[in-house]
Formats: structure tokens, sequence, C-alpha cells
């Protein structure tokens, strides 16, 4: 049965493909998760097979529900080059500044986003706090944060943005010195708390990579010392194109990342032209990581 499915639909796939239940995909939409399920049954019910397979571990997508996906994330793909399409041809001139808060990993992303922003609206300034607190966001200090994490506060919008990949990386000269290396005996340039408590640094350390020589306490100097060839490390692929990727058989969980504002900043021109620059920045740096 051929049929038309609309935005909305669309998206209500796309939050329980990303976020595994009703629950959660109702969080992500602002929605009531007995609202999720509904309609969800409906366009199920109009194309006359299921799309989603339900257990008492959450849910996931047929085969069905995969093909339509796919729709789903051209459709999204879309309508944000729209939008930043829509806000850059705005015909008045814009001013104002942006305040945005990011780990130091995605500064590159929000630098680049700036520097197309300030560009096209040369009366805008852009400022980074290069900082994980997320409660800079929540207390109005930062207009924009770029985050890992949905706490679920109903009083901020998040946009999921995607996914990176991880591995274990080194440079080609470790791997020259120590070409016998295995899990026991890798040097790890290791992160200082709080930043090994993240998945992906645990799951490596549980998998037996746990000799650290050398620790460090941001991602900069994680990076660098990796390409001094001073140990391994785990990193996200997309910052490790020049790196060698050593045990691959640790499987390390995927970073989601969100934008995270208030519904109040997005009133202001400015700062809704830059949230959609930066959208739009970060969705290609994830669709590189794809590749």
């Amino acid at each position: 049965m051929a049929l038309q499915a609309n935005w909305d639909d669309l998206r209500l796939l796309l939050a329980v493909s990303r976020r595994g239940s009703f629950l959660q995909a109702g969080q992500l939409l602002g929605i009531a998760p007995s609202t999720v399920s509904r309609r969800l049954t409906q366009l199920e019910s109009a194309l006359g097979e299921p799309l989603v397979e339900r257990g008492v571990d959450g849910c996931w997508l047929t085969p069905r529900g995969q093909s339509l996906l796919e729709v789903a994330l051209a459709a999204e793909s879309g309508l944000r080059r729209q939008a930043v399409a829509d806000l850059s041809e705005q015909p008045k001139e814009l001013s104002g500044s942006v305040v945005v808060s990011a780990g130091e990993g995605f500064s590159s992303g929000v630098l680049e986003a700036a520097s197309r922003f300030t560009a096209l609206h040369p009366r805008c300034s852009v400022e980074l706090l290069s900082t994980p607190d997320f409660h800079k966001i929540v207390r109005g200090v930062a207009d924009i944060a770029v985050r890992t994490a949905h706490l679920g506060e109903p009083s901020l919008i998040y946009r999921p943005i995607g996914k990176f990949a991880y591995g274990v990386f080194a440079a080609a000269s470790y791997l020259q010195r120590f070409p016998g290396m295995t899990l026991a005996t890798a040097a790890n340039i290791a992160l200082l708390p709080p930043l090994d408590m993240l998945p992906q640094m645990r799951a490596a350390t549980a998998a037996g990579l746990e000799r650290a020589q050398i620790s460090v306490s941001s991602f900069a100097a994680q990076l660098e010392s990796v390409r001094r060839g001073m140990g391994v490390g785990v990193l996200p692929r997309i910052l490790a194109k020049d790196l060698v990727e050593v045990f691959p058989q640790i499987e390390l969980p995927d970073l989601e990342v969100y934008l995270v504002t208030r519904p109040q900043a997005l009133k202001q021109a400015h700062i809704k032209c830059f949230f959609a620059i930066l959208e739009q920045v970060l969705i290609e740096a994830v669709s590189m990581d794809s590749r």
C-alpha cells in the first residue's frame, strides 16, 4: 500500500531509532510516550505492516521501519539545509552576540560555524566557552551548548545531531618502536577524572587497556600525546585520521551528540541563525565520521 508519510510521522521513527524506547523518544520530542506509541500504531495500520518491534528491553525498527528511516534521515537533512539557507539569506542585517558552551573536542566545529556565521553577518560575534559544565546552559550563561548527554530537562530544547564512533589509535612512530605491542603492554594515554568515567574510556579499560604511564586532563593533550608517539589513546575516529587504529576487537560505544538551547534564546534571530549553522556543521562532521 502506497503512503506518503508526513514529517510528523517520520520524526517519530527517528526518535525511536535514536533513543530505543517510547519513553525516551517522547522525552526527546517533548510529547507523552503513549502519544508516540499511538501515532506509530496508526502509521503501521495505514501501511499494513509493523514498523517497530516492542520488547521488555525497549523497541527497535523492523526492516520496513529501517527503510522508512532512510526517508526520514533524508527529509531531516533537507529540512536542516533549508533552514540554514533561509536564515542565511535574511534580508535584514543581524547583530548581537552568541555564547556557546562546548567541550574542547567540539571546539573546531563551533569555530567553523562561527567563521561561516560572522562572514554572513559581520555585526554578530560568537563567544566560545570551552567547558564540560552543562549547567551553564541551564543557568542562562550560555545561549547554546554542545552536549553528549540527554538529561531530560523539560525547559530545554535538545536537537539530536548523531553519533561519533570511537577506536584505539596510535602514531606510526609508536608502532615502529613497539612492533609487538599488546593490550597488556600498550602505554595508554589516559584521561584524569572526571573524563576517565566516559563510557568509551571505561570500556577500553575493561577490555584490558589498563597500563597508563601518562594521564592528562584534556582531550587536546591526549590527542597531542598520541600524535607525538607517546602511547595509544581512545579517540573519536574523526579526530584520528592521521593515526593508525589498533586493537579493533575492542567494542567501544558511540558518542551521542546534541545541540541544546532554551526556547527563549531561539526567539532571537541571530541566535536562531547561528544554531542552524552550527547544527549543519556538526551534521557534516558526523557524516564524514560514518564514511
